[in-house]
């Protein structure tokens, strides 16, 4: 019996999402009985040039690193990750490029059987590093999540300007429950319109 509902996928919906947002304690207790789909696109984080994190977007609280650790198996390696290190690797990897003059990298893609990451490196100050289902194809909605991020970093450039200042934390949660419903909306709504 156990085998079936390890094997059984569920699938996650907005409902779902709006539920593991209001208790979180249900999200815990599903997911150690339960193996969530992993949505099409999990979340983000919007780094500095030093790989450190400004903001993080997920599709709910504890959505990346859930989707992120669900499949390792050793659980002292469980335990000990540290999400926070990814974007300094992926900004190593930018850098990197550059000593050894890749022209014009705009993009990284590291994908596995579990998730794919989809780096954009075309801002100037900024890296973007999204999540996804290993299977969801991004090419078709590149240039709808570059608009949103140039929008983004136009409208709140003194906020972003000011993100070391510990007075914008306040801001930096307002534009990321904004980027939240940006993306539940990206998923939910224009991915229906493609199928």
């Amino acid at each position: 019996m156990n085998d079936k509902i390890e094997d059984s996928k569920v699938e996650i919906t907005s409902e779902l999402m709006d539920f593991f947002q209001k208790d979180k304690k249900w999200f815990d207790l599903g997911s150690k009985s339960l193996r969530f789909t992993a949505p099409p696109i999990i979340g983000f984080f919007i780094a500095d040039k030093n790989g450190t994190i400004i903001l993080t977007c997920e599709l709910f609280d504890g959505a990346l690193e859930y989707f992120i650790k669900r499949d390792i198996k050793n659980e002292n390696t469980k335990k000990n990750f540290d999400i926070d290190l990814i974007p300094p690797f992926i900004c190593a990897l930018e850098s990197f490029s550059d000593q050894i003059c890749i022209e014009n990298l705009t993009e990284l893609k590291i994908k596995g059987t579990n998730i794919k990451i989809h780096t954009i490196f075309c801002f100037i100050q900024y890296t973007i590093t999204f999540f996804l289902n290993p299977f969801f194809k991004i090419k078709p909605f590149e240039n709808l999540i570059c608009e949103y991020f140039f929008t983004l970093f136009e409208e709140h450039k003194t906020e972003f300007g000011e993100i070391y200042q510990p007075s914008s934390r306040e801001l930096l949660s307002q534009i990321e429950y904004n980027g939240r419903k940006w993306l539940i909306d990206l998923i939910f709504q224009k991915l229906s319109e493609k199928s």
